[in-house]
């Protein structure tokens, strides 16, 4: 680098006319300027200074001519050692190939001042399978760009939780994959094979937005976050008038692991499925014609998509729906959903668990059916005996049909145990009108109270086979039976009348219900969430552990309303079993030290016995 001359200021000026920046003349008199002259004071003559120079860069022409004058002679070299016919497996040539290296000189002398070094070949490599997870490059774009468009649709509701938009594309995949395996205990919406999250997010981003949601159970946190979210952009959308397939399948993700994010302030399970039936009827999801037989055609899949969703709608409002006597069922059983579920299972070439779909419907059914027998809670020995005789060979021949696919899909024994033990239970609480005229019913009833006792008693040991994550992946039918298994057996210790054979003490039935749930209790996984939340699992824990320490303490005896029991008192008073219980730890420890409070200070509204019981379990309003 050179400097160029610097520029020479005015050497006449004075520093008492540069000072006030007017011109400096000089006089007649030498060494003073007219206006210091006339104003009679010290001509100060101002000495001359450079000024920097700016630098100058010099074009390194040699630099450049040696560069050339290298690359020729390598590529002098490549030639001269490359062998043009193909080499032999034996003989290689001196130097490879290069590839990579131009052959103009000028090109490179733009792009960089130093070689390019000779990158060898290498040879063929395999067909590589299209990873699961995209490029990350591509992740910032395509997330932040879904998170906006999510973010747009509730703009009136406010901004989206920040944890949420820093949810990446390889975390959403992660999530997606985890999902692929929940839909074991769910196979009504399905994913294919090769969809990814690019895909989901053009074509069914509600659809992702549920599974990002029902499959963040290892982050409580984000989890709560993402239901929140989900919920205002479901609302924002059914205001809207919105009504896509895309919408539906969504609803019916969400509520199928709605356990383990459920609100009590928002909107309950069964409005939500009352939304999922009215969208499925608006898409005339009722009335699909029958296929064309051409799995090539696009309109199939979204034909196969829609009758899976329908039979969802169905499954859930089914078997949620018999927890709840109470309401009506919006979906009953008809042909439509028979023809339906033959052909998700005639067409099972893709999705494996389309096999299963028709014996899950098959017992949904015959829930239906049972619920619909003994209704009334009240009928003639004979015909209950009949119609327990035509149910349970139903039962018999629907469970021998599905044996192989039950070895691989735990949710169809699951949810067949399940009914099987529904049937039991509603025999075992039938009140015979003309059991004082027969000497018989005696003896009838209580096979059907052992029997009962025995198939919960199945169904629990076939439950403690889960592995510990496992018990994530439960749908909220799945975990609803389970709730509903625990309760049938704590009743049988505390809420059935007497009768002769029959003794809950002598048949140790608290000591069953203290097995299944401490093993139950030992083998769910335990929070992930480090600040004091209580999960799903640990609600469990909790209010199984009242449940076991009333059905232990109890005497064999009730009392006429069969919701308080009678303790042998100085003063002769019936005392309440369930009375003012404090929360508990999971531990079973109340503040950490303090020893489990006596049963009579239990709650007066954990009433085992009522109706609702079951969701008020799920929802730990007890």
């Amino acid at each position: 680098m050179e400097a160029r001359e610097g520029r020479i200021g005015n050497a006449f000026a004075c520093e008492r006319c540069r000072k006030h920046k007017v011109r400096c003349v000089p006089s007649e008199a030498a060494g003073i300027c007219q206006r210091c002259q006339k104003a009679r004071v010290e001509c100060i003559e101002h000495v001359a200074r450079r000024r920097p120079a700016k630098p100058r860069v010099i074009q390194p022409t040699t630099k450049v001519a040696e560069m050339e004058k290298r690359i020729d002679k390598l590529h002098a070299i490549v030639k001269a050692t490359t062998v043009p016919s193909a080499p032999s497996s034996t003989t290689q040539p001196t130097l490879p190939p290069v590839a990579t290296v131009p052959t103009q000189p000028t090109e490179i002398s733009r792009r960089t001042t130093t070689p390019a070094p000779i990158v060898p070949s290498a040879p063929p490599l395999p067909a590589v399978k299209t990873p699961i997870l995209p490029n990350p490059g591509s992740t910032p774009e395509s997330a932040l760009s879904f998170w906006e468009s999510i973010n747009e649709a509730i703009s009136g509701l406010g901004r989206m939780d920040p944890v949420i938009r820093s949810i990446s594309i390889i975390h959403m995949q992660s999530l997606l994959e985890s999902y692929r395996a929940m839909t074991t205990f769910f196979p009504f919406v399905l994913l294919p094979r090769e969809c990814f999250c690019k895909d989901l997010i053009q074509q069914r981003p509600i659809l992702l937005f549920a599974v990002l949601t029902a499959a963040s159970h290892d982050s409580p946190q984000l989890q709560a976050s993402l239901s929140r979210e989900f919920r205002k952009v479901v609302m924002v959308k059914i205001m809207n008038g919105e009504k896509s397939l895309d919408l539906l399948q969504g609803l019916l993700v969400f509520i199928a692991w709605h356990h383990h994010y459920i609100d009590l302030h928002a909107a309950s399970v069964h409005l939500l499925l009352q939304m999922c039936v009215g969208i499925a009827g608006d898409l005339g999801l009722d009335d699909i014609p029958s296929p064309t037989r051409s799995p090539i055609q696009k309109q199939e899949s979204w034909q196969r998509e829609a009758k899976r969703a329908y039979l969802g709608c169905y499954y859930l409002t089914s078997s949620l729906g018999l927890l709840d006597s109470s309401r009506v069922r919006s979906i009953p059983y008809s042909n439509t959903l028979r023809a339906y579920a033959r052909d998700i299972q005639e067409g099972a070439w893709e999705h494996h668990s389309d096999t299963i779909v028709p014996f899950l419907i098959d017992t949904c059914q015959f829930m239906e059916d049972v619920d619909e027998t003994f209704g009334s809670r009240s009928e003639p020995a004979l015909v209950a005996k009949s119609q327990l005789k035509r149910l349970s060979e139903k039962w018999d021949h629907m469970y021998g049909a599905t044996k192989a696919q039950a070895s691989d899909y735990r949710t169809l024994r699951w949810i067949q145990l399940g009914a099987r033990m529904f049937l039991y239970e509603a025999t075992a609480s039938l009140d015979i009108s003309d059991r004082d005229s027969l000497s018989w019913v005696s003896g009838f009833q209580l096979s059907q109270r052992i029997t009962c006792l025995r198939w919960v008693e199945q169904f629990l040991d076939n439950s403690l086979q889960l592995a510990p994550s496992e018990f994530e992946l439960l749908s909220i039918t799945d975990w609803l039976v389970l709730v509903a298994g625990l309760t049938t057996l704590a009743k049988l210790a505390l809420h059935t009348s007497p009768m002769p054979g029959w003794d809950p003490a002598e048949l140790q039935i608290a000591k069953t219900f203290e097995y299944f749930r401490d093993q139950l209790s030992v083998q769910m996984p335990r929070s992930h969430d480090s600040q004091d939340h209580e999960d799903l699992f640990d609600r469990f824990r909790r209010m199984t552990e009242i449940m076991k320490m009333t059905a232990k303490t109890a005497p064999g005896r009730n009392s006429p309303n069969g919701s308080t029991f009678e303790l042998a008192t100085g003063s002769g008073r019936t005392v309440s079993l369930l009375q003012e219980l404090p929360p508990l730890k999971p531990n079973g420890v109340v503040n950490g030290s303090d020893p489990l409070p006596a049963p009579w200070k239990v709650s007066s509204q954990f009433d085992i016995s009522s109706p609702d019981f079951v969701w008020k379990f799920l929802m730990g309003t007890l």
